[in-house]
């Protein structure tokens, strides 16, 4: 197969050019924290400037990505963690592109919320950072980025904790769930002791609201802990076999993996999915804090047990 020496060029110019450095230092986000999760989505849709100069629409390009994962960084910077990146590169079926850049080179961004207790082990929640090309995507997946962000702040501020939770932000879900299985890839390469995996996707649509979440492919240990914090939060509990997101890349290498969403399987779900219209004002927040109590009880009760 031949490629066009210009078609080459042209590639590799703006990749390269896409990936200039992006220094961002943002305003503090609101101490209330479902105010703060309102702010993150809003940046992350492009419902409010980045900066003088950025403004991040959607999620697809490399630098518009790269945006992202320095709003995010410096997000949780703001809750004293220090992120950490994995750069990786899949390889492509088509050995020509491979040489070049797009679409399987990426970077996820993680963080680590140490125990309080010496631990190897580690609880990982998830969520993918990237978009379908020109979508905003708020509720896929910027509501999930905004619990996460939620979660860690909850979880820092726990006296005891027995488990290490790790907080990773997925490049690439939209190519095949190409950064969560690199990410897997990694965790499994370096031996890293999972004790269970929990992935977010579409966390922002509620329209019956009845408050309700889809679990996905639980374990039978990690859905009676679901059930019983969210029969405590009186939050009704669905459980579904839908297997079409990043915990699909973790249980394929035998991690305790499961997903968690908006009714997506029972079809009270957003209608903007990879569209232009999935935007900030369809998020519903009361929703979302809902959740992101639910996911806190449910890793607060894993970490502070033995």
């Amino acid at each position: 197969m031949k490629l066009n020496l210009t078609f080459i060029l042209l590639i590799l110019f703006f990749g390269c050019k896409n990936q200039e450095d992006i220094n961002l230092s943002i305003e503090n986000l609101p101490s209330k924290t479902i105010d703060a999760q309102r702010e993150i989505v809003s940046v992350l849709t492009g419902n409010k400037k980045l900066s003088t100069d950025y403004t991040i629409n959607s999620r697809t390009t490399p630098k518009e990505r790269l945006m992202t994962r320095r709003y995010l960084s410096e997000a949780l910077n703001q809750l004293n963690l220090k992120t950490l990146e994995h750069d990786y590169r899949e390889p492509n079926s088509n050995v020509f592109i491979d040489l070049l850049v797009s679409p399987f080179k990426g970077t996820n961004l993680y963080t680590i919320i140490p125990s309080t207790i010496e631990s190897d082990e580690y609880v990982l929640l998830g969520a993918h950072y990237d978009t379908a090309r020109n979508c905003p995507g708020a509720n896929d997946n910027a509501s999930a980025m905004a619990l996460l962000y939620g979660v860690a702040k909850k979880i820092s501020n726990v006296p005891v904790r027995q488990k290490n939770v790790m907080i990773v932000f997925f490049d690439q879900e939209e190519e095949d769930l190409v950064g969560s299985r690199a990410f897997a890839k990694y965790l499994k390469k370096k031996d890293y002791k999972i004790h269970s995996v929990h992935t977010f996707d579409q966390i922002g649509w509620d329209k019956d609201l009845d408050k309700a979440v889809e679990i996905e492919l639980a374990t039978k240990k990690l859905e009676e802990i679901y059930r019983e914090k969210a029969s405590e939060l009186q939050i009704p509990i669905h459980t579904t076999k839908v297997n079409s997101t990043d915990h699909q890349s973790f249980r394929e290498l035998g991690y305790n993996a499961l997903g968690i969403t908006e009714e997506f399987a029972n079809g009270d779900t957003t209608p903007f999915k990879d569209t232009p219209k999935d935007t900030f004002d369809t998020v519903d927040f009361e929703y979302l804090e809902s959740t992101t109590n639910l996911v806190f009880e449910v890793i607060n009760h894993i970490v502070t047990q033995n």
